[in-house]
């Protein structure tokens, strides 16, 4: 139930009649949410409260303009358009960018004409520019992607329960980007190998066709299998969910339960990306909303060891990267200094005039293979974005280094405290938002292979 004003206040505007319809609905509800304090602009910020959290606004609305702030057509109005009509000033709806449709019931008045389309169903699709024609299935694939959540949620084991909902539905889907990303690890060193040993094939001998056109459908096939589940774009988009819910929960467990991680994550990205906005609201709504956590401060266990997790973790994290890019260039500079001193050693047999059978082969073939090899460590390098992976790993541990003994330092400062958790999260969401964008626009391509 979603209250305009404390329920006494409310129960003053009912009949009698309508007052014991009112506490026996009341009764059946889950949980009562007040959005306003006292009765002035009790209604307008309910409107706003429920245009923000619904997917679907359902309007029962005849269609006739509001009597007072607030109203049905006043709600409406905010789903299409992000302005309240009839308050005396504009309030922006924060989630204009997420706004689903509007099914209008034309519902007649007890007291007032009857409307000609008297129970008529009215979709609307808000258009998020002029002449908007895929607003409607642009909704119906956020909602596709949310069950697809949903679905690999449900193949996921159970975490360990920490009493902290927020926290333990974020580790389920850290352990479902895990698995999907193994997959996709798999798929992608696959189509490198594929790749190695077509070129090898290519260089080392003249096997018959067939051959290699089997390694081809080999490594089509295994690209088209992880295409079309999408393995990729989904632990990716997963991995970005549960940096949205590790943000919010070390919010809401400090005690800034009015900070929403989705007003600052991912702001710029409509489309199919808008699902992750929608799935940290829900969240929110579903397990934060209406009440704080005990002890809710800044010193909150779960708060201070999201500050110390990420610490370890972009520490450990750019040095794994940095250690990978120096392996696998490492491992090409050996396999060309191989191919050069086989060419060498073969070319030196050959000027000394001895004609062993396996001179000729030696003296091209490594050093191809090597090169080849080379290439496609370096391209791996790229395509793994290893280098700037690194840089920045390395730049988020100084950021939460230097959290960490601001913190330090603010200790018995709730305010300051609270500001440096606030500017913390943006900075890790940012990040992590800059992350998800280039990690999109470099898929995992059949021209890898």
């Amino acid at each position: 139930a979603c209250l305009p004003m404390p329920v006494a206040e409310y129960e003053r505007d009912f009949s009698p009649e309508g007052l014991a319809r009112f506490r026996s609905l009341l009764a059946s509800c889950a949980r009562v949410t007040v959005t306003s304090p006292q009765r002035e602009n009790g209604y307008v910020a309910t409107g706003l409260y429920i245009v923000q959290y619904s997917h679907v606004l359902v309007a029962f609305w005849d269609g006739v303009d509001s009597r007072g702030k607030g109203g049905t057509s006043d709600v409406v109005d905010m789903r299409k358009t992000g302005r309240a009509r009839s308050s005396g000033e504009i309030v922006s709806v924060p989630y204009l960018p997420d706004l689903g449709p509007v099914y209008q019931i034309v519902t007649p008045r007890l007291a007032g004409p009857r409307p000609a389309e008297a129970f008529a169903l009215k979709p609307s699709y808000p258009q998020r520019y002029p002449n908007d024609t895929a607003s409607e299935s642009a909704f119906h694939l956020i909602l596709g992607r949310i069950d697809l959540y949903n679905s690999d949620l449900a193949k996921t084991p159970e975490v360990v329960k920490t009493g902290d909902p927020l926290n333990d539905l974020m580790e389920r889907t850290d352990a479902t980007a895990n698995r999907l990303q193994n997959r996709t690890n798999f798929f992608r060193r696959f189509l490198f190998v594929c790749a190695f040993v077509a070129a090898a094939i290519q260089i080392t001998s003249e096997i018959w066709p067939p051959y290699k056109v089997f390694g081809l459908i080999v490594a089509f096939g295994a690209y088209g299998f992880a295409r079309r589940y999408d393995y990729e774009n989904r632990y990716q988009d997963y991995r970005a969910l549960a940096e949205g819910l590790r943000v919010q929960d070390a919010w809401y467990c400090a005690g800034l339960s009015h900070h929403l991680a989705d007003r600052s994550y991912l702001r710029m990205q409509e489309g199919e990306l808008q699902w992750i906005r929608m799935a940290l609201r829900s969240a929110y709504l579903a397990l934060c909303a209406g009440g704080e956590p005990p002890g809710a401060s800044p010193e909150h266990p779960n708060t201070i060891g999201w500050v110390d997790s990420q610490w370890h973790y972009y520490h450990g994290a750019s040095r794994r990267e940095y250690d990978k890019q120096r392996l696998v260039k490492r491992a090409a500079t050996i396999a060309l200094a191989v191919g050069f001193a086989s060419t060498i050693v073969s070319g030196l047999i050959l000027l000394s005039g001895h004609h062993p059978p396996l001179v000729n082969y030696t003296l091209t073939v490594p050093l191809a293979l090597t090169a080849m090899f080379s290439a496609l460590s370096s391209h791996y390098l790229e395509r793994e974005s290893i280098e700037v992976n690194a840089r920045r790993y390395e730049r988020m541990f100084h950021v939460f280094d230097k959290a960490h003994g601001d913190l330090e330092a603010a200790r018995g400062n709730q305010h300051e405290s609270e500001s440096i958790l606030v500017g913390l999260g943006r900075s890790a969401l940012i990040e992590h938002a800059d992350w998800l964008i280039m990690r999109r626009d470099r898929p995992m391509r059949v021209e890898s292979v």
